[in-house]
């Protein structure tokens, strides 16, 4: 007790002498400064998805969930890539994100294709909307995207052509690196997706023309698909047509199997440019030739201004049908006359294939006439059709 008597008096004597020191002020202890990269991770946005989210009908949704926590050229990969049923919410596919995704729906909503990309490598899957299936996108040899090739930036990567038929472009072009086309074919069958894939090779034809009327040419392009040579592959040619800003606008196919056989021209009519369609087609002497003339309008699709057929056989058997020189000979002499200011597109008549030319050379119709020794050019082409006609009827009947 005493001890503590003399401390505290100790105490009031410094304190009277002006020798007691303040306690030291308190102070607050520096705050953590936050992690560079931490901070950077926070500022930077998250990568959303391109293209088109809501499927044609509207019964899905493509979106970007999260942020993955990654730095990666500028954006953060979302944490996952879903697609949800819109009206219950429910989540029907999911995978990772990734610094850059699109996605395209195909016309009936079938189908989804989705590519994606990474620092130095891109992909594409495609999903079906039944069982979301997924079939991984390979080039026709089976390898992937070489690395450090990409898809394009300013243009589609993609485009559906009809549900189940999907155009791709690989590679960005110029001082990027060549471009490449492809054409992959995907069928759901027993809860499996599968695809095929052909290369494309493209070609811009000569000629300028106007096939909808607008005062603004199109580009005309033929397309390659497939190699003879590759396994199981048989190949096709395609006749497209573009806007001048390079949007597919119309397309047909033409095969150089006897099915498949088919014939364009761009003719001109009036002072205008249209399109000639011409099937001369024959099976095992019963012929069937149609032809129609149309222009395209603001949708690309075909307005026909002009068409004709005949129909006839020259087998002149007890199951013979029907052969009037007559009629033959006014469709020929019809459709020739357009052909006369035309330029030939594409043809695979007769199995082979020819791009180019006036239209005025095609002879292909005529070669059962022109080519038969009867033929006498001195005679109208009705003549040549009745001689030639009543000859084999003579023949066949005998």
């Amino acid at each position: 007790m005493k001890r503590l008597l003399d401390v505290l008096a100790l105490m009031l004597l410094l304190a009277a002498c002006g020798q007691a020191e303040e306690p030291p002020a308190k102070t607050e202890a520096p705050a953590e400064e936050p992690d560079a990269y931490e901070a950077l991770i926070a500022a930077t946005p998250v990568a959303q998805i391109e293209g088109e989210t809501l499927s044609p009908d509207g019964r899905f949704e493509a979106r970007a969930q999260g942020a993955g926590g990654d730095y990666v050229s500028g954006v953060q990969p979302p944490e996952y890539l879903q697609i949800i049923d819109r009206e219950t919410g429910e989540v029907l596919w999911q995978d990772q994100g990734w610094p850059w995704q699109s996605i395209l729906w195909s016309p009936e909503g079938g189908f989804a294709a989705l590519a994606y990309s990474a620092r130095t490598w891109c992909g594409i899957v495609i999903l079906e909307t039944e069982n979301w299936s997924r079939w991984d996108f390979t080039l026709p040899d089976g390898s992937p995207i070489p690395e450090y090739t990409f898809l394009p930036e300013d243009e589609p990567w993609g485009v559906w052509q009809s549900e189940g038929s999907l155009d791709l472009t690989i590679g960005r072009g110029g001082d990027a690196g060549e471009q490449r086309f492809y054409i992959c074919a995907v069928e759901a069958r027993e809860g499996k997706l599968n695809g095929i894939v052909w290369e494309e090779r493209h070609e811009t034809l000569p000629g300028s023309y106007d096939f909808d009327h607008d005062g603004e040419p199109e580009l005309v392009e033929l397309v390659t698909v497939g190699e003879d040579e590759e396994p199981n592959l048989e190949g096709w040619y395609e006749l497209r047509i573009r806007r001048p800003d390079n949007r597919l606008y119309w397309g047909d196919s033409f095969v150089e199997a006897h099915v498949g056989w088919d014939s364009c021209f761009a003719c001109r009519v009036e002072g205008e440019d249209y399109l000639l369609r011409y099937l001369p087609t024959m099976y095992q002497g019963y012929a069937s030739y149609t032809y129609e003339l149309f222009y395209l309008d603001g949708a690309g699709e075909e307005q026909v201004v002009r068409e004709g057929s005949v129909n006839f056989d020259m087998n002149f058997n007890e199951l013979h049908e029907r052969f009037e020189p007559e009629e033959i000979a006014a469709f020929l002499e019809e459709v020739h006359g357009l052909l006369k200011d035309s330029e030939l597109l594409l043809t695979t008549e007769g199995g082979n294939f020819r791009s180019g030319g006036p239209g005025a050379e095609f002879k292909d119709d005529l070669a059962d006439w022109t080519d038969n020794e009867l033929y006498d050019e001195s005679k109208s082409l009705e003549e040549n059709i009745r001689a030639i006609g009543a000859y084999w009827e003579e023949m066949r009947t005998a």
